[in-house]
């Protein structure tokens, strides 16, 4: 059915459990796994002395937590993982790009479960990407 499930991850509890969850549906349909994390580029330019301090640090962070996530899959008893790192502004809209971009067909990502009002101000990046996906989306909710 899904032959490539990719999993938005952020470093939250309902993130990791998202990952489970993808690694367990990839294992029994055979399917490849990617771990797909957004940082933050940083305002400026490419060049600026200041955009490339701040922005490696972002990288290491992000490259830590694919690395972090890949490691808990395979405790979890595989399978093998991709990993995708993205920079953007906001993690919505990359989430939405990766999805619509044709090499998957099945995203599934965690929700932080915002409270009535931050929620009805802001939205949540679920919620967005929910409502704009190109493709199947699987919101996990953290056991419990």
């Amino acid at each position: 059915m899904f032959q490539r499930i990719v999993v938005a991850v952020d470093g939250s509890h309902h993130s990791r459990q998202a990952v489970l969850t993808a690694a367990a549906f990839a294992r029994e349909m055979g399917a490849t796994l990617t771990l797909l994390t957004v940082y933050h580029e940083p305002p400026g330019f490419e060049g600026e002395p200041q955009y490339s301090a701040d922005l490696l640090p972002a990288m290491q962070q992000a490259r830590a937590l694919l690395a972090d996530e890949e490691a808990v899959v395979q405790a979890a008893g595989g399978p093998p993982v991709r990993k995708d790192l993205l920079g953007a502004g906001h993690p919505a809209a990359a989430i939405l790009a990766a999805a619509a971009s044709g090499q998957y067909d099945l995203l599934v990502m965690g929700t932080r479960g915002l409270g009535r009002l931050e929620s009805a101000l802001l939205g949540s990046v679920s919620a967005q990407v929910a409502a704009g996906s190109a493709i199947p989306v699987l919101i996990v909710h953290e056991a419990g």
